[in-house]
């Protein structure tokens, strides 16, 4: 009889452990928080010389839930350069872009990313993100 006990015992704390773990909410779509910002580019001559910015649309924005290792949605700007992820959970998220390398620090692929990092700490936060810069050489 005691043993029927402790294995009673045994899994109901199984079960109620299993259905704890069930309802914790990951990073990505199904909650109630927003990150939003706006995609800034800045225009240089082919001296170097700063020439203008303004707000870029139709720029692609992606985004990485947790610590994925590759993203998990993009979204392109709209006509002011603002991006905006909804419906998200509250964790760890990873947002970026890519910009044109420089001709005085150039690369090999002609693109480097531009990413920024953010926790959202609860459900229903909004975050409101610096600009990410880009350049156009």
């Amino acid at each position: 009889m005691k043993k029927i006990m402790k294995i009673k015992k045994l899994s109901i704390g199984l079960f109620l452990l299993l259905l704890i773990g069930a309802c914790t909410k990951q990073e990505g779509y199904g909650g109630k928080s927003t990150i939003y910002g706006y995609v800034l580019e800045k225009d240089y001559n082919n001296s170097g010389q700063f020439q203008s910015e303004y707000y870029k649309p139709d720029q692609k924005v992606f985004i990485v839930f947790g610590d994925n290792d590759f993203y998990d949605d993009e979204i392109d700007t709209d006509y002011t350069g603002k991006y905006k992820f909804s419906y998200l959970y509250a964790g760890k998220y990873t947002l970026y872009t890519y910009t044109e390398c420089s001709p005085i620090d150039p690369c090999d692929s002609g693109v480097k990313t531009v990413l920024m990092e953010v926790n959202i700490s609860k459900n229903g936060d909004v975050e409101v993100l610096e600009d990410l810069v880009i350049e156009n050489w």
